[in-house]
């Protein structure tokens, strides 16, 4: 088990506690219990769950990289032995800000072209950035393909997640909008809450948990079948 798995699993059981916490105060709300939490109290919770629901994505998203990351480093002792997805974002990873040239790709197939003859013991630290408050389903998608991942996704979980629904967005497209607005106070979350209802957020989160359980079994894959080095190496 990877440790994206781990708080992956964390965060979801984060999510669901606070899930069903709202669909019983709404319950008792609705039965005019005087201990349940009313008005703004419960439209705060619910902007609250919006949060917690794309915290779950990306903490997720970034975690895989990370146990990605730490497996090259730990397998690899050469950044000669690295796929060339990989090889292109360490490069990058780090040394960006010092590569001129027109292009960070041509910059990578350039260094490994000089690399060809050098020789290493080791892969020094290096992280590869997730999407960061933009983990929308075609984002993750791209970051998979950015490390040499061939994202694969049943059918029916497919369409749910590329269907369109407010605003012309996917749900995952309008998690990340919510998101950000109240990062950067663009919406209150009383004002958000309000126009959310409890099935939403139920059904936003069991699609994302859904989604992003495929991400995480992906990653797993990766790493356990090395799919990270070259195919010299991994035969």
């Amino acid at each position: 088990m990877t440790a994206a798995r781990d708080v992956f699993q964390e965060r979801c059981g984060e999510a669901e506690n606070l899930l069903a916490y709202l669909e019983e105060a709404e319950g008792l709300s609705t039965a005019a219990s005087g201990d349940a939490p009313k008005g703004e109290t419960l439209r705060i919770l619910r902007a609250s769950c919006y949060v917690m629901i794309y915290n779950m994505v990306e903490s997720t998203m970034s975690v895989c990289l990370k146990d990605l990351s730490s497996a090259v480093r730990g397998t690899a002792t050469s950044i000669k032995d690295l796929k060339q997805e990989i090889f292109d974002l360490y490069l990058v990873s780090k040394y960006g800000n010092r590569i001129m040239a027109s292009s960070h790709e041509k910059a990578a197939v350039f260094a490994r072209d000089l690399l060809n003859d050098a020789s290493g013991t080791s892969i020094p630290e290096f992280v590869f950035s997730a999407p960061s408050g933009n983990c929308t389903d075609s984002n993750v998608e791209k970051a998979l393909r950015k490390v040499g991942i061939e994202f694969e996704i049943i059918p029916e979980l497919h369409t749910r997640v590329k269907r369109k629904a407010i605003n012309d967005r996917t749900l995952l497209e309008g998690l990340v909008m919510v998101r950000n607005d109240l990062a950067h106070g663009n919406r209150a979350f009383s004002e958000v809450g309000q126009d959310s209802t409890v099935t939403d957020l139920r059904e936003i989160f069991t699609l994302a948990a859904e989604y992003m359980e495929v991400v995480v079994n992906h990653f797993e894959e990766y790493i356990n079948n090395s799919g990270y080095l070259g195919s010299i190496m991994r035969a």
